[in-house]
């Protein structure tokens, strides 16, 4: 049976309001992205600002990019989630341990470098002049060293270029985090 005539009449005018709406959306929506883009030099540069923080994970946020570091049964994974273009990859290489996983955020939050991952499965980063850098670049002017992010197992032991004063109520939240393991069977 057919919907009546006022039924009809208001679903095909909702649908020409979107159709003709569309374009002046989306070109309002450009506009603010090219304003933020032009503008964004001239703006004070926005700092990483916690948003979340429980037993099981903990979450930055700078405009429209989001940083979480969270536990798994094996260990603890990170990731960048780039809200305004919905797209979310790992921080880190798989589950390791909370401190190597915080200094993986650490890089990504405080330099604004991505570890790499060697042959062997391992995550690194480049430091030249005792800042890091991408290792990947070419820096043939001056020598860098590796530095391996997987092998930490507490705050102690990051490199004196992690910035350890944000990290420390983390690393004690995360680190009283409780194992549950699936029962047998």
């Amino acid at each position: 049976m057919r919907k009546p005539a006022f039924g009809r009449t208001a679903i095909r005018t909702r649908r020409t309001v979107r159709r003709v709406a569309a374009p002046l959306v989306e070109s309002i929506r450009s506009g603010t992205d090219w304003a933020e883009s032009r503008l964004g030099s001239q703006r004070p540069n926005r700092s990483w600002q916690r948003v979340w923080l429980t037993r099981n994970d903990v979450r930055w946020r700078k405009a429209g990019t989001v940083v979480e570091c969270f536990g798994v049964a094996d260990g603890y994974l990170a990731t960048v989630e780039y809200t305004d273009r919905n797209v979310t990859w790992q921080l880190t290489k798989g589950p390791v341990p909370l401190a190597s996983a915080l200094a993986a955020v650490a890089l990504y939050l405080q330099h604004e470098v991505t570890p790499h991952i060697d042959a062997d499965g391992r995550m690194f980063v480049a430091t030249v002049d005792g800042r890091p850098i991408e290792a990947l670049r070419n820096y043939a002017d001056k020598p860098f060293e590796y530095h391996y992010l997987d092998g930490y197992s507490s705050l102690d032991e990051l490199p004196e270029w992690v910035n350890q004063a944000d990290l420390e109520p983390v690393y004690g939240r995360l680190a009283q985090r409780h194992r549950r393991e699936l029962p047998p069977g």
